[in-house]
């Protein structure tokens, strides 16, 4: 079967539609997640715990580090903006959104640091 061009040209937007709404293969496995998120490490500390004046990422609410990933990916980054703007942009929402998650569901303190050992 064929479509015409017409066809095509009425498809072709819920077909666009439907795979950039689609998750990141990384979005829904922790393991992944903990990959692509290491890479924060080289800046915010191991697990997101900064031990410099980058500020953590570890245990922050969730929609606060949202909000800051999509200011960074947007067009008119915060003023003072370094390097942020220009890693974010290879993400999409979908992975904002998991990295959010991820740090927001660590600990800002080591379980070791806590309980004293």
């Amino acid at each position: 079967m064929s479509l015409s061009l017409v066809g095509r040209l009425l498809i072709a937007p819920a077909l666009l539609a439907a795979s950039s709404a689609a998750a990141p293969a990384w979005a829904s496995s922790t393991l992944d997640i903990k990959t692509v998120a290491s890479s924060c490490a080289n800046c915010h500390g191991p697990d997101g715990r900064s031990t410099t004046l980058i500020p953590s990422l570890a245990g922050r609410p969730e929609a606060t580090l949202l909000e800051q990933l999509r200011a960074f990916a947007s067009d008119t980054p915060p003023a003072g903006t370094t390097i942020m703007s220009r890693l974010v942009k290879g993400y999409q929402d979908t992975d904002l959104e998991a990295l959010a998650r991820h740090f927001s569901e660590i600990p800002s303190t080591p379980r070791s640091v806590a309980q004293g050992r």
